[in-house]
């Protein structure tokens, strides 16, 4: 598979370029992936993968290019059903279990490898930081990165404790024979809007695949998350370099307001700060940003121009 990966110029970010990995089938059909890097003439050796979160696909160009202005190369994956990976046979987002990303993320680090990257920080954002610190409790040999990095990772739910302790696992419990059944999901409405353009924020990205509202999720996908997150709750042994970074504080509000810029409207990150030290390595630095968004790196600029710095210093002390 990673020998025939052929990139072609990405459809979404300009002066990239894209390779779709066949993945095999599921219930619903063929299954991609797909791999999107900056077109370069030579490429650093010494490199970051990007995984997304829910309801999200990967279009960090600036971060790509500061961090490759520093010498670290810098790839995004669109994890199948997700941005450029979905399909029309597909449900968008759907999950039966994390390890159908595992498979995606392995197949993209032995991709990388063969590309000449002979050192890979896996960074996860949100249910990617759930999936990617999962994944290297489990991962071994070429396709265990060097180092994890996770951006605000999402370990719980941000709902009341009944919706945590009854709801949720009911639901978990009814997705094991029902995983296609319908249920509510979702997350703040004015995050989308804090991000994008079009409303109060400064970027621009297709909102066909991260739109301010999510569809309704599936009853296996939320018993695949409720089941990675037990796992972290029972403690997970990760066996390289982590760095964990979050915002200082979340926002939930009713209405608009500029706090939205500042803090976290996604997760709690109380919820964080609780289960981050089950997640264990002999290696681990925890950073806590003042003014953060859930994204680290789609905060106001001077925050993550702050978490750009902290990153690149902490990649190369421990990979360099």
């Amino acid at each position: 598979m990673t020998a025939a990966l052929v990139f072609q110029p990405d459809t979404e970010l300009q002066g990239f370029e894209a390779a779709t990995l066949d993945m095999g089938r599921d219930d619903e059909g063929p299954v991609v992936c797909t791999l999107i890097r900056k077109q370069l003439t030579t490429r650093p050796t010494l490199a970051l993968l990007h995984v997304h979160g829910f309801n999200d696909y990967f279009f960090h160009a600036e971060a790509a290019n500061h961090f490759i202005n520093n010498n670290i190369d810098y790839y995004g994956l669109d994890m199948r059903k997700s941005g450029r990976s979905w399909r029309t046979h597909e449900k968008y987002n759907n999950l039966r279990s994390i390890e159908e990303y595992f498979e995606d993320i392995a197949a993209t680090i032995r991709a990388m490898r063969t590309m000449g990257a002979d050192k890979i920080v896996l960074m996860g954002h949100s249910m990617g930081g759930l999936v990617s610190a999962c994944y290297c409790a489990s991962a071994s040999g070429e396709a265990l990165p060097e180092a994890l990095f996770l951006n605000s990772p999402f370990l719980e739910q941000n709902k009341d404790v009944v919706t945590r302790k009854v709801l949720i696992p009911l639901v978990s419990a009814i997705g094991k024979k029902h995983p296609k059944l319908l249920v509510p999901g979702g997350f703040s409405r004015f995050y989308g809007p804090s991000l994008h353009r079009s409303a109060r924020g400064e970027w621009e990205y297709n909102l066909k695949f991260k739109p301010h509202r999510s569809e309704m999720v599936n009853a296996g996908w939320v018993r695949a998350i409720y089941l990675a997150q037990q796992q972290i709750k029972k403690g997970i042994d990760v066996p390289v370099p982590i760095l964990v970074m979050f915002p200082e504080k979340s926002v939930r509000s009713l209405w608009w307001k500029e706090a939205f810029h500042y803090a976290d409207a996604v997760v709690n990150v109380a919820h964080i700060r609780t289960l981050h030290p089950k997640i264990r390595s002999k290696n681990k630095t925890v950073s806590i940003v003042a003014n953060a968004k859930h994204d680290l790196l789609l905060s106001v600029p001077e925050v993550r121009q702050k978490v750009y710095k902290e990153v690149v210093e902490r990649i190369k002390s421990i990979l360099l």
